[in-house]
């Protein structure tokens, strides 16, 4: 196995917290539900994708590279996380993101869109079909100029990425081992897959006996995902030289809690306003508030047992909360959201 010898550049403040949620257990009158807290892995505002940089650009630094070039949505936390890394590494960073049309400008800078600016990215807005071939077009023309460009693809779910969530499992592992604990799930959201891989690949690997179940993101359907994430496992068990048997059965995703990518709605906004008041922890409006919402309602049809351990993923991105403003303050005064579709999203044209 390859694990321990992939190019790694140390990005993050690691071990994350595993903190117990007490006031959400009781509420829901079980499982017992703790928190992984990968939002507070010290890159930027924190976030899954730390783990998965340290492998990319363990390999861009190996490369030589001089500037990165990466493509996401516009209010991304992945171009967020990308870029803080880029600039620790003295890097300059381009993004082409995601927009309702080439060129888009919004109003206000908030949210990760303000995050990108102030790393000073050099940022493009595109339609979804033209994201990966301006970030190739980027990258030849930088090379025209006899710079070092390395492109960061798939918003980190890569082989080397899905690294970042084995070796979590590995950290997540001693933990519960500490404080005694045999989780039995670990729920989080599946946008890109590489969490997903990363996590379903260790668990096994590791032996742990815990069930991952991936909320997606808005993203992709059950029959979209499904088969990425396999794929992705596959290819990733490949270039790590392991020897594990993954199949379908070992994939859990639920497609029901996000409704659309970035979509506003009252389930999201639910989870959101719940975990703030009760245990005072901020989930993101996009990601992780389309798994808690899948956590609460699996809690509520009793699909956990009461005496069951369950961890949660918090995978970071509340800097998105401040973009969310508008919807998130009309449902906690009991009013219609303004928009569910974002005025940034790429739905909107």
């Amino acid at each position: 196995m390859r694990l321990n010898s992939l190019p790694r550049i140390r990005l993050a403040s690691l071990p994350t917290p595993l903190q117990e949620l007490p006031n959400l257990s009781k509420a829901l009158k079980g499982p017992r539900i703790f928190v992984k807290r990968d939002d507070l892995t010290g890159l930027a505002f924190g976030g899954n994708k730390t783990r998965k940089l340290e492998y990319l650009m363990g390999e861009a630094v190996q490369q030589k590279a001089d500037c990165i070039v990466t493509y996401a949505g516009f209010h991304s936390n992945w171009l967020t996380q990308a870029a803080a890394a880029a600039r620790k590494l003295g890097m300059k960073i381009y993004m082409v993101k995601t927009g309702p049309r080439e060129g888009y400008e919004p109003d206000e800078y908030d949210g990760n869109h303000l995050l990108h600016f102030l790393a000073g990215a050099t940022m493009k807005v595109v339609r979804p079909e033209k994201m990966v071939p301006a970030a190739e077009e980027i990258s030849a023309e930088l090379r025209a100029a006899g710079r070092r460009p390395f492109i960061l693809r798939d918003m980190g779910s890569t082989a080397p990425g899905v690294a970042g969530y084995i070796n979590f499992i590995r950290e997540l592992k001693s933990q519960i081992s500490d404080l005694g604990l045999d989780p039995k799930y670990l729920v989080h959201t599946t946008g890109a897959g590489g969490t997903q891989a990363g996590l379903i690949i260790g668990a096994k690997a590791f032996n742990t006996g815990i069930r991952v179940i991936g909320s997606t993101s808005g993203s992709k359907t059950i029959g979209e995902q499904t088969p990425k994430v396999l794929s992705l496992m596959k290819e990733s068990l490949q270039y790590l030289e392991m020897e594990l048997k993954i199949g379908m059965e070992d994939i859990v995703i639920y497609d029901n809690y996000a409704d659309g990518y970035g979509y506003a709605t009252e389930k999201k906004a639910e989870a959101v306003k719940m975990l703030a008041e009760m245990e005072g922890l901020f989930l993101d409006p996009v990601y992780t508030a389309s798994s808690m919402a899948c956590l609460i309602d699996l809690a509520r049809k009793g699909f956990f047992k009461k005496d069951e351990v369950v961890i949660f993923l918090h995978t970071g991105g509340s800097a998105a909360l401040f973009a969310y403003k508008e919807p998130l303050r009309a449902f906690g005064e009991g009013k219609k959201m303004p928009w569910t579709i974002p005025p940034w999203s790429p739905d909107r044209h």
